[in-house]
Parts: structure tokens; C-alpha cells; sequence
């Protein structure tokens, strides 16, 4: 009976003693780590990031096609605009000209027959003097021959000058206008600064 109480208690303090080392044991043993760096929320971070950036890349990509549209859009107004301006410039320098020409080409249509006549009765004062002067003999003959020639010579100049002083004054070729000066041609857009991918977390 007594070998009895003796085992029992012998088992009972075995158990515990197991018990208390279980119980040591698993208040000693550290908790299971995550043996990733990259926690949930770095992650998450970097997904925000991301779609941030692809965003981001979009925009950047319409803001590069947009500025070279709107680029060529000026570029092209602004030669449109200056082939104007010299179109509109050489017009109209070539209309006053026209003009010019025309009042001259009337004055001349009148001028040439009153200088046809001068030239018509210098000459015939010209050849009567040539004429008088070979067959003079004597000075007064001479004389004769000059007075006659210097009376008809002022009387041909007399009738141009009043002929030409009724056709009044003759049209004066126009100066051409100083050119246009080209302006700046447009200066092309900046693009924006092209966004940075953000960097993946590393395990």
C-alpha cells in the first residue's frame, strides 16, 4: 500500500516536472518572423506609386504629341501668314507700278509727236543754215545765214516747250515701299520632364 503512494506520487511529481519544463520551453522559444523585408504596406505603396506613374507617363505622352501638333500648327500659320504679307506687298507694289506705266505710256503717246516735230524742224533749220552758209560769198550773207537759222532754231524750241508745258507735268516712277521684315518664327513648346518609375521594393 505504501510502495502504492509511493509511485503515485513519484508519477505525479514526474508529471510535473514535464509539465513545468513544456511550459518553460514554450515561453523560451521566439515567435515564427516574416523572413520578407517588403512588409504589406510598402507594397501597397509601391502599387499607388505605380499607377500614379503610369498615369503620369500618359500625360507626358499627350503633352508630347500635343505640343508637336500644336508646333506644326503655328509653324504652318506663320509661313501661311508671311507668304501673305510678301504676296500683298508685291501686289501692291506691282499695281502702283502698273499705274506708273500707264500714265506714262499716255504721257509718251503725246510727248512723241511734239518731239517728233521739234527734231522734224530742227533739222530742216539745220539743213537750210548747211545750205545758206555753203553758198554765201560775202559775211553779210553769212550773217543772213545765221540770223535765219538762230530765228528758226528759238521758234522750233518755243512751240516744243509750250506743247510740252500743255501736256503738264509727266508721271514719276513710283519708289518701291521698303520690304516687310519677316517676324520670329514661332519657338517650339518645352515637354515636360518625362516621370521617373518608381523603384520596386526588394525582398
Amino acid at each position: 500500500m505504501k510502495s502504492r503512494k509511493i509511485v503515485a506520487v513519484a508519477l505525479l511529481t514526474s508529471g510535473l516536472f514535464i509539465g513545468s519544463t513544456a511550459s518553460a520551453l514554450a515561453d523560451t522559444t521566439p515567435a515564427p518572423t516574416n523572413n520578407s523585408s517588403v512588409t504589406q504596406a510598402q507594397h501597397d505603396a509601391y502599387k499607388a506609386a505605380l499607377a500614379q506613374y503610369k498615369i503620369a507617363l500618359t500625360q507626358y505622352r499627350i503633352a508630347l504629341v500635343t505640343n508637336d501638333i500644336n508646333y506644326r500648327a503655328a509653324m504652318s500659320k506663320y509661313r501661311s501668314d508671311w507668304n501673305s504679307t510678301v504676296k500683298n506687298y508685291e501686289t501692291s507694289w506691282q499695281s502702283t507700278l502698273a499705274t506708273f506705266q500707264s500714265a506714262n505710256s499716255a504721257y509718251h503717246a503725246k510727248l512723241d509727236p511734239i518731239q517728233a516735230a521739234h527734231k522734224s524742224a530742227m533739222d530742216a533749220a539745220d539743213a537750210a543754215f548747211i545750205s545758206a552758209s555753203s553758198a554765201a560769198t560775202t559775211n553779210d550773207a553769212l550773217n543772213t545765214a545765221l540770223t535765219a537759222y538762230w530765228t528758226a532754231t528759238k521758234a522750233a524750241n518755243t512751240t516744243f516747250a509750250t506743247a510740252v508745258t500743255g501736256l503738264g507735268a509727266a508721271p514719276v516712277r513710283p519708289a518701291k515701299p521698303v520690304a516687310p521684315v519677316k517676324p520670329v518664327a514661332p519657338v517650339k513648346p518645352t515637354d515636360p520632364t518625362k516621370p521617373v518609375a518608381p523603384v520596386k521594393p526588394t525582398k
